[in-house]
């Protein structure tokens, strides 16, 4: 058995050299920080997490935080107009959601890795460099791309290519935010706008971890929304964050917030995300291939909460391709045998439902109003967040 590399240590490349180590097989794991620099540094999305998933990390061992992040137990969506509420329902989960800061599950999940004896590399190779140094593995995973890598994996021909990103975002971790009295994320919609998510979770240091609320702006680009500055501290940001609240909000969302406070110096993220679907097989410049996981494979805005969870169940599904033929060869064929069931399955579901939920269609938009009314259609709803493939069923089965 040959030795596999993984580069990136995320929520795809962790599980995959987890599982890989576990199986007894060879992996050396590549990342450019180490568990200390994580936690160091500043937040690096939004997560949630869903019961499917957060039962792939507890039965590798990895869900740490399974009695102690807080329960999100549904969602509750609001549309407002002009400071109104015109539409607003819940929907419950079948079981609940988890949402934990992805420094404080990488700083340990990496620390688990080492303990285990897991080979790690502080490292971030060129292109040039990743090339030579593959030579030397049977197999290369690459779940992390900087644009460089990422134009080594051509794209989906299959998929549309996006202009530029659907919405800019603004990520705040915050302390003192008021919980939801039922234990909800909130997703409210402005329409022209865009949107508002928040939701509890965890931060801080592995063993110390407490009780935050995520709170992210989903924002059309050139609307009232699109006000964040890229080199803004967080004390600047969540000004504006809570000028926004008071000013598109109803005063009874916007209250919640009345006493939060940045979780840390690293409590804030501005940026935007163009999605993107790739082939699943690179190429390197040597005409190596190589297997890319993750977002390097099926980049999403994360206004729909399916990237982290994407990205384990391509780690658990590669990893199982992996230990099932240990001997290889591990050729493009391989690969690309690999990568189809959690494309299929998985991958592409969660990219159709993230579109449609930022851009929804007539039934999609006719859904959202019967929901108000329906409570059963609400909790259907809600749970294509966990299984996004049932929701073109969904919206069908909805008399117009």
């Amino acid at each position: 058995m040959g030795q596999i590399l993984v580069l990136g240590a995320g929520e795809c490349g962790l599980p995959l050299a987890h599982r890989l180590l576990r199986g007894g097989r060879p992996v050396t794991l590549v990342t450019d920080r180490d568990a200390e620099a994580v936690l160091a540094g500043t937040v690096t999305s939004t997560q949630v997490k869903f019961p499917p998933t957060l039962d792939l990390e507890s039965d590798l061992g990895l869900g740490f935080w399974r009695s102690t992040a807080p329960h999100i137990e549904g969602i509750r969506f609001t549309m407002v107009v002009e400071r109104t509420t015109v539409v607003t329902w819940a929907g419950r989960f079948t079981r609940p959601a988890q949402s934990v800061d992805q420094r404080t599950v990488f700083a340990r999940w990496l620390g688990e890795f080492l303990a285990e004896g897991g080979d790690l590399r502080i490292a971030e190779p060129s292109v040039p460099e990743l090339d030579r140094a593959c030579a030397g593995y049977d197999l290369t995973v690459v779940t992390r791309a900087g644009h460089e890598l990422a134009g080594c994996f051509d794209a989906d021909p299959a998929w549309p290519v996006a202009a530029g990103p659907l919405r800019r975002l603004a990520v705040l971790y915050l302390d003192g935010v008021e919980p939801d009295p039922e234990g909800l994320g909130s997703y409210t919609a402005l329409p022209e706008h865009g949107e508002v998510i928040s939701y509890p979770g965890l931060t801080g240091q592995p063993g110390q971890e407490r009780r935050c609320e995520i709170l992210l702006f989903e924002a059309r680009p050139g609307g009232a929304l699109d006000v964040f500055d890229q080199h803004g501290t967080p004390a600047q940001r969540w000004e504006r964050a809570r000028e926004l609240l008071r000013a598109h909000l109803p005063a009874e969302l916007a209250e919640r917030y009345r006493h939060a406070e940045p979780t840390d110096a690293g409590a804030t993220l501005v940026g935007a995300v163009t999605p993107v679907m790739r082939r699943p097989v690179g190429t390197l410049p040597s005409g190596l291939p190589v297997l890319g996981g993750g977002d390097v494979v099926c980049r999403m805005d994360p206004g729909g909460a399916q990237g982290a969870n994407n990205a384990v169940h391509c780690a658990i599904r590669y990893s199982e391709a992996i230990l099932h033929d240990s001997e290889g060869p591990y050729d493009r064929a391989w690969m690309q045998w690999a990568a189809e069931p959690w494309l299929t399955s998985v991958a592409h579901p969660a990219a159709r439902w993230t579109a449609t939920v930022l851009d929804p269609p007539p039934a999609m938009r006719e859904m959202m109003l019967a929901a108000q009314h329906e409570p059963a259609l609400a909790d259907a709803f809600a749970d294509t967040f966990a299984r996004p493939a049932n929701l073109a069923r969904l919206a069908a089965a909805v008399p117009s």
